[in-house]
């Protein structure tokens, strides 16, 4: 009896959604192909979404930044970020200081959040709050657990982040709006893309992303809650027939 009480108690964990959505990268090679010539491949628990990213051909030598639409409000395009306090705000401003790049997001996607992937060039990756202003103006959020670091030739990447920290509760059909650009630490955009696509003259260029993706909170397994049905029947035979 207590053994079939434990199994029983263990089984709702089954009813979480293990599935995954892999995006990929939009073929252009402009920085040597590592993003796009790579996947990007999201799922979650529930609490927290966890990352892989496949690396394509060449190093992952600069920096990914994705772009999330998770809220109401947001931004269109780059042109107000000015924070170039350090690698990856440059990166997501598209900001040196001096010179600028400018990304304008697909009809209808109004960024909030961005994360920041630079294994090798800032061996960290991190979340941010997008605000217009000058340094120090984008909102850090916290550390999205980048591994490996510290190289650009990995085969692939994990990070991780919780729906709480992109204004999201992770209930089934949840979604967010994402799109990943591939630019130095510089500001200097290349036309490798993931999760979309994009046009422009790789540099100090204004770019546009033509196409974007989306991610949902899948609704729990239909196996996994017939099983649980299933097993809590059985329990119940159990009971009534006092073993």
């Amino acid at each position: 009896m207590k053994k079939t009480f434990a199994l029983l108690v263990a089984v709702p964990t089954l009813v979480i959604s293990v599935q995954a959505t892999t995006y990929l990268g939009n073929t252009k090679n402009g920085f040597g192909g590592a993003i796009g010539g790579g996947s990007l491949t999201l799922s979650d628990n529930g609490t927290t979404i966890s990352g892989s990213f496949t690396k394509g051909s060449g190093g992952f030598d600069n920096a990914l930044v994705i772009y999330i639409d998770s809220v109401a409000g947001g931004f269109s395009d780059t042109s107000g970020f000015g924070d170039a306090q350090d690698g990856l705000r440059k990166a997501i401003s598209g900001f040196d200081g001096s010179n600028r790049s400018t990304l304008t997001l697909p009809t209808g996607f109004l960024a909030d959040y961005a994360i920041a992937l630079g294994p090798a060039n800032e061996n960290f990756g991190g979340l941010w709050q997008l605000v217009n202003g000058g340094n120090n103006s984008l909102n850090f959020q916290a550390s999205v657990n980048l591994s490996p670091t510290g190289t650009s030739s990995a085969a692939s990447y994990s990070f991780s982040f919780d729906f709480s920290q992109i204004g999201l509760t992770g209930i089934a059909g949840d979604s967010f709006k994402l799109f990943g650009t591939y630019i130095s630490n510089s500001g200097f955009r290349s036309d490798e893309a993931i999760a979309g696509d994009d046009t422009g003259t790789q540099g100090w260029n204004p770019f546009t992303a033509t196409s974007s993706a989306v991610y949902v909170v899948p609704e729990p397994s239909t196996l996994s809650l017939l099983g649980l049905a299933g097993l809590g029947g059985w329990f119940w035979a159990r009971l009534r027939g006092g073993k």
